[in-house]
């Protein structure tokens, strides 16, 4: 199976990036070598308008648009991501690991991520987009409830 590469990942931040009104950001692609649970991830740094798009470097190639556009609406909600997360601070303090903090913590990363990828359907499908859809989660509860072959 072809690999993922930093080459591959900048050709779509370069598409996507002006789409989604991300231009004035220094955004680099990192591939992730070792063994990692994730299919990407992103790391930012909002006061200077720097991010990190991370990818798992044995990712198929046909998920890859996929999941840097997901990453890059990582970026684009992190305003509301910073918001929502000062806001359970403030509301329940920032050590409740087991309480309302943690519950409201969780509802709020389950919505934020359906969201993103709702959004990342939808202006995949606006542009054209023919490929298939990363799968992993359900595939994961399939292989769970009747075992992987």
């Amino acid at each position: 199976m072809k690999s993922v590469n930093e080459k591959s990942i900048d050709e779509y931040l370069v598409k996507w990036q002006p789409l989604l009104s991300l231009s004035d950001w220094d955004i680099r692609p990192v591939v992730v070598e070792k063994d990692w649970r994730k299919s990407g991830d992103v790391k930012i740094d909002e006061s200077n308008r720097m991010a990190a798009v991370m990818i798992r470097s044995d990712l198929d190639p046909a998920y890859l648009e996929q999941i840097v556009v997901h990453e890059l609406l990582h970026i684009k909600l992190w305003g509301l991501d910073m918001m929502i997360e000062e806001s359970l601070n403030a509301l329940f303090g920032e050590e409740d690991s087991e309480g309302k903090r943690y519950f409201a913590q969780g509802q709020f990363m389950r919505e934020l991520e359906a969201t993103t990828q709702d959004l990342t359907r939808a202006l995949l499908e606006a542009s054209g987009f023919k490929g298939q859809y990363l799968f992993n989660r359900v595939q994961k509860q399939i292989d769970g409830e009747i075992g992987a072959e």
